[in-house]
């Protein structure tokens, strides 16, 4: 016999079972935080694209407007867009942005046109913002880095009860 109690060889065989599952809790641990980390940036890259396609719907063509059509002025509205949109998450510190892509669209219901990502018929004035980041993997560096792409979209609809 090796004159060790039975108490003692559980605590050993305790130990070592530790030892071995150590580096398994370590790395679902790290992938907690990183999946926690891109849920959180995506909450926030899509709180940023839907600001920029709100502010850019504000740029109505006033002269149109006074017409009685509903309209954007196409360049004022893009520009706005991809401003507010680079411009928020910047603030972000989400990493390098892939891409940003901006459509303002003008249809109406006499004229009704395509949305530019999802292909539905649109038939009033529509900014889409398309966003896309680089997403670190963070602590599991043998993964490798994704693209978040979130999008968003605001129409301008005529006011129809006085």
């Amino acid at each position: 016999m090796s004159g060790l109690t039975s108490d003692e060889r559980m605590r050993g065989a305790a130990l070592v079972t530790l030892i071995l599952w150590f580096p398994v809790l370590i790395a679902a641990t790290a992938l907690a935080l990183d999946v926690g980390q891109v849920m959180l940036l995506r909450i926030r890259l899509q709180a940023a694209a839907d600001l920029a396609a709100l502010a850019a719907v504000g740029s109505v063509d006033w002269d149109a407007l006074a017409e009685g059509e509903v309209r954007l002025h196409v360049q004022k509205a893009e520009d706005y867009a991809r401003s507010y949109a680079n411009d928020n998450i910047e603030s972000l510190d989400a990493g390098d942005v892939h891409r940003v892509e901006v459509w303002a669209v003008n249809a109406s219901p006499d004229d009704v046109q395509l949305h530019p990502v999802t292909g539905d018929e649109l038939d009033y004035p529509t900014v889409v913002v398309r966003c896309d980041v680089q997403v670190p993997t963070g602590w599991l560096v043998l993964l490798p880095e994704g693209i978040l792409r979130v999008e968003a979209d605001a129409s301008i609809r005529p006011r129809t009860d006085y």
